[in-house]
């Protein structure tokens, strides 16, 4: 099975860096592919298998030109499907690399991701079957868990913990759970209608990461930036609606259009040596607030 998705990435890959390959050619690179662990050329029935299960694994779809029998990566326009492919090609890709490279493989520090969990796999069965879930629920703010009965809308990922977004039975009302503090988890027979108007990306368009706070609106927020700061932020957005609204030798100002929920000021908060808000004034006021309790709790009367 490993050697068969490495099969598909690779494919994946030399069809795309082509944009137009036949499957002789495909065969003359297959030939020094690392792979290539038989020797032997790609057949066409067999070219045309792999095409079909990449196209239902990982919605690659591989379309021939007929007029000089070239094949392409069909590219659809940039959305949730090929976000979530270009996602699976990568990590797959860079898992097999690592697998592959032993004598590295102590050389290499990943970020380990605590809420895979045991019930991953759980809510993508039931997000794709459209099944209600019914779980225990032990939040960091409680002494005890409480049970929840969810119709499970989308899965997110942030600041390597998995989150399930869904429909409360209770109240009607979105909310959202950290699967690793999820204790146990049944998905009922029980399935419901996935709501037309529901889109995950619409829904956290204008916040920064996973809270959704009820009467908190999006504003536009100015940060001044220190100049040794500012190239980090240039590559490693806070929020899609970045952009630089003026620049100077040492500092820059950076304008977004997002609701300033406590996970975006924590944020702010983590660069405070190098970020000032400027607008809007509520959240200056607020972060000044935070500064001042942390004066006093720090201020030992020197």
């Amino acid at each position: 099975m490993e050697n068969t998705l490495q099969r598909y990435i690779w494919l994946y890959n030399t069809i795309k860096r082509a944009n137009g390959i036949t499957l002789k050619e495909i065969n003359e690179r297959w030939k020094t592919c690392r792979h290539n662990d038989d020797g032997k050329e790609i057949a066409r029935r067999t070219f045309n298998d792999h095409r079909h299960k990449m196209e239902e694994c990982f919605g690659i779809i591989i379309e021939c030109n007929k007029s000089n029998n070239t094949y392409y990566i069909k590219d659809e326009p940039h959305g949730y499907e090929r976000n979530i492919r270009d996602w699976l090609i990568k990590s797959l890709e860079t898992c097999s690399i690592i697998r592959e490279s032993e004598n590295i493989q102590n050389k290499i520090a990943l970020e380990n991701i605590q809420s895979d969990g045991e019930f991953l796999i759980d809510v993508v069965l039931a997000l794709r079957e459209n099944k209600v879930i019914t779980f225990e629920y032990h939040s960091f703010s409680r002494n005890h868990s409480t049970q929840h009965t969810l119709k499970p809308l989308a899965l997110k990922l942030f600041r390597q913990r998995w989150y399930v977004i869904g429909q409360h039975l209770d109240d009607d009302k979105i909310r959202i759970f950290s699967l690793d503090r999820i204790e146990q988890l049944i998905i009922e027979a029980k399935t419901f209608i996935y709501p037309s108007d529901f889109d995950v990306n619409y829904y956290y368009n204008e916040s920064f990461g996973i809270i959704i706070e009820d009467g908190v609106q999006s504003e536009r927020v100015r940060l001044k930036v220190n100049s040794s700061q500012v190239r980090y932020l240039e590559t490693l957005k806070l929020h899609h609606s970045q952009r630089v609204i003026e620049n100077t030798p040492t500092y820059s100002i950076f304008e977004y259009k997002l609701k300033p929920t406590y996970d975006f000021i924590q944020e702010i908060m983590s660069h405070l040596d190098d970020v000032e808000i400027l607008e809007p004034k509520s959240l200056r006021d607020e972060i000044r607030q935070i500064v001042k309790r942390l004066y006093e709790k720090y201020n030992d009367g020197e």
